[in-house]
């Protein structure tokens, strides 16, 4: 009879653990919401579970980085509207020079306003954001120009780094953001080091002299190497524009790419909290009912029987 007894009680705490075990694994399914929370809940999901978190990882990492390059695109995007503004006012500028009434005097004055643009333009040249400059291309800790009027192109050249910093999307393709560099923009050269025709800076310090010289003829040449520079910048514009368009969409595709990954990792991973909580009510009832019975529950040996 104690051996039925010991077996009978054996097998009435291992029942009882087991259903502690179901009832402990619901309530960390529905504090936790997750099915599998250690490798013994699902081993064969362990693997599949470690993948799509790694691509999460991955993809996330890739949108943070489109997202602080699409503000800096955006920074030079307007500080190019701004060059913009400024090349229309030197554009009005050398019409008002190129007319029967102008002065010596009304030119030098014009003169002026020249070379306080050509000052904003290197200002614009200069733009930062967070402590780098803008176009500072692969030295962004480094200024690109300083404003001389005193030398040839009214600029000196302090930074002479290319740009060779690519971001990546979610799909591997890559792009320079913002791409251009303040000497590309402001200072293009020909292959011998000299000017470009769209020179902005060369362009405009040459304006800036001929009013200065009232020198009819060189401010009509200027005046041609104006519109130039506008196409120049036009050009820079629309590199700007496109590079903007493309980590637009690329945040778009990371978007959608990390909602369908965490989908598929949801698929494995999460728990289905309504059938948690039923399966935890179940639980709890079968304990509760497993215990009242066993403690009202007669076992009889001979010395119930004895006086």
């Amino acid at each position: 009879m104690l051996a039925g007894l010991e077996s009978f009680n054996s097998t009435f705490l291992s029942n009882l653990n087991a259903t502690e075990n179901r009832i402990n694994k619901a309530n960390e399914e529905l504090s936790s919401g997750y099915r599998v929370n250690q490798a013994s809940d699902d081993p064969g999901a362990i693997d599949a579970i470690l993948g799509y978190q790694g691509q999460i990882d991955q993809v996330t990492q890739i949108q943070t980085n489109i997202s602080q390059a699409n503000t800096v695109a955006g920074v030079a995007d307007n500080a190019l509207t701004s060059v913009s503004n400024m090349l229309d006012q030197l554009t009005s500028i050398a019409a008002q020079a190129s007319s029967s009434t102008a002065t010596a005097a009304s030119r030098s004055s014009l003169a002026q306003q020249v070379q306080g643009i050509e000052q904003q333009l290197v200002s614009a040249a200069n733009t930062t954001f967070n402590g780098q400059y803008v176009f500072g291309g692969d030295s962004s800790t480094t200024q690109p120009y300083t404003f001389n009027w005193s030398v040839p192109g009214g600029v000196v050249r302090t930074n002479t780094s290319t740009n060779t910093m690519l971001i990546t999307n979610s799909d591997g393709d890559t792009l320079s953001v913002p791409g251009q560099t303040a000497q590309q923009i402001f200072d293009a050269q020909n292959a011998d080091g000299s000017p470009a025709p769209g020179n902005i800076f060369q362009n405009v310090y040459a304006l800036g002299q001929a009013l200065q010289n009232n020198d009819q003829p060189g401010i009509q040449a200027a005046t041609s190497s104006i519109q130039a520079s506008v196409v120049q910048l036009g050009q820079a514009t629309t590199i700007s524009g496109n590079a903007l368009s493309w980590l637009q969409q690329s945040s778009d595709a990371a978007t959608s790419k990390l909602t369908n990954l965490q989908s598929q990792l949801g698929s494995l991973r999460d728990a289905d909290a309504a059938q948690a909580a039923t399966d935890l009510s179940t639980a709890e009832t079968a304990m509760s009912a497993a215990i009242a019975a066993h403690g009202t529950l007669q076992i009889k040996t001979l010395f119930s029987y004895l006086g």
